[in-house]
């Protein structure tokens, strides 16, 4: 068993303030991805070589710090409430300290494998139970992996683990450079935590590279926000008239100026009732027929009952509109609204479908898509300007383990063209047009969904039953 320092405090004081640091700008919503391969790693180094007490406040004070500018923005942009944040907050850095604490545990008792591979495993479990207990507020918006969403050859890994993967990668690596200078570790078992965790990267590289992605023909398509100080307007108001003239205008300007196929308006645009709708439609109809270019409109549409946030097709050439409503709504600024159980709409060709934001969010919602071999979705979007790369990526990432390209559009976030790689094919904070391809592409995640999570349990229980102490024999 490893012996505890005589001063621990500043050691375990430089190691959560280095973790803390590292993580706050590499799990950001403009992450600095690299750091994350690093960031548990002077937290991991330290703890072994403390007593239970620096270790558990210099574990808590690592993922508090770290995590404290995603609270921050949850509370300032979501509004979410203090209640809620608090808990998870609570929660969450109870469970990475609780990791962090199994890891320590391992170590000190001699089981350097098990330490390794539960560290990983601990932090996967707590990215899924976070995702059960908050799945109304956020599904699978939490995870680590979206931090490497801009790293191709990484991100195909979410083609066969899905996000799991991804992040039982990144906490591998850290883990296996703290445990290979862990106290007692004997040389085979270094030398073989470090190669095991250099071959399980190099060979998401290799596929990362390699893995094809061909979706076959493409289409022009495009994602458009104009500026405006209020989402839902009403349309029977100056306001909407002027935004919706805006909106003719530079729709009209793109027609003339591009052969665009197709063009994604943001989220809920204007609130209109189910009676108004069809009317208010012809005024949209007339101007996707005179600019030659299919359009999906955001809409709130308040119907007798219930209001719904709505992405309503509707195609140049006069055929049959489609309308589509959210599934996930956000917990406060729209309990106005009324969620939808409905599932997917598909539209022109029977292989474009449409979501809304959120939507993407939740990879159970997605993968209805993937089964549906939807191979382009488009989505109208909102974001809240600070969110707009991180809420785009986890978008984006929903295609990549259900094989679709997304053309999405975020209000006061980023316009998004992406390939079923993942690929950023166009972006920008107001128009986006790229040629885009609508194949659907087989993935192993689609195909067999969270099949990960049964390893990593397996793994992470045997690191819990490796770490109980063994009863001592008693004395002859």
């Amino acid at each position: 068993m490893a012996s505890s320092p005589k001063r621990p405090w500043p050691a375990a004081v430089a190691a959560a303030a280095a973790t803390a640091l590292m993580l706050a700008f590499g799990f950001a919503l403009e992450p600095v991805s690299w750091l994350m391969w690093l960031a548990p790693a002077p937290l991991l180094l330290v703890v072994p070589r403390l007593g239970f007490w620096p270790a558990l406040l210099a574990a808590e004070a690592a993922w508090l710090g770290g995590t404290a500018r995603i609270w921050r923005y949850l509370a300032e942009s979501l509004e979410m409430p203090p209640v809620f944040l608090v808990v998870s907050a609570v929660m969450f850095t109870g469970m990475y300290t609780a990791v962090t604490l199994l890891y320590r545990a391992l170590a000190r008792r001699g089981r350097h494998w098990f330490a390794f591979l539960a560290f990983p495993s601990g932090v996967v479990a707590v990215e899924y139970v976070g995702s059960v207990v908050n799945a109304e507020a956020g599904g699978e918006w939490w995870s680590f992996a979206y931090t490497q969403a801009d790293v191709a050859a990484v991100l195909q890994l979410a083609s066969v683990t899905g996000i799991w993967g991804l992040t039982f990668l990144l906490m591998a690596v850290p883990a296996a450079i703290a445990t290979a200078f862990a106290p007692g570790a004997v040389r085979k078992a270094r030398i073989g935590i470090a190669a095991t965790a250099a071959a399980c990267l190099a060979a998401t590289l290799v596929y990362g590279l390699a893995r094809p992605v061909d979706q076959g023909e493409t289409i022009r398509a495009g994602a458009l926000a104009l500026p405006t100080d209020q989402d839902s307007i009403d349309v029977d108001t100056a306001k909407a008239d002027d935004l919706f003239a805006a909106y003719e205008a530079e729709i009209a300007r793109i027609g003339a100026g591009d052969d665009l196929d197709v063009l994604v308006l943001s989220e809920k645009i204007f609130h209109v009732s189910a009676e108004a709708a069809g009317p208010y439609l012809e005024r949209w109809s007339a101007v996707a027929a005179a600019s030659g270019i299919d359009l999906v409109l955001g809409l709130a549409i308040d119907y007798p009952e219930d209001t719904f946030n709505a992405a309503v097709w509707i195609p140049a050439d006069g055929g049959a509109t489609g309308e589509y409503h959210k599934q996930h709504l956000i917990p406060g600024l729209e309990d106005w609204m009324t969620a939808s159980d409905a599932g997917p709409v598909f539209v022109a060709d029977e292989r474009w479908a449409l979501t809304i934001c959120k939507d993407l969010d939740y990879t159970a919602t997605m993968a209805a898509y993937g089964d549906q071999d939807a191979g382009l979705v488009l989505a109208p979007a909102l974001d809240f300007t600070v969110d707009g790369w991180w809420h785009s990526r986890v978008a984006v990432t929903r295609g990549v383990e259900q094989g679709f390209s997304l053309v999405r559009a975020g209000q006061i976030g980023l316009m998004t063209v992406s390939d079923a790689s993942g690929a950023v094919l166009a972006e920008d904070d107001r128009l986006a047009i790229a040629d885009v391809p609508t194949g659907h592409v087989e993935t192993v995640y689609g195909r067999l969904g969270d099949w990960l999570l049964f390893p990593v349990a397996v793994m992470l229980l045997a690191g819990i039953a490796a770490a109980i102490p063994g009863r001592r024999k008693a004395k002859q």
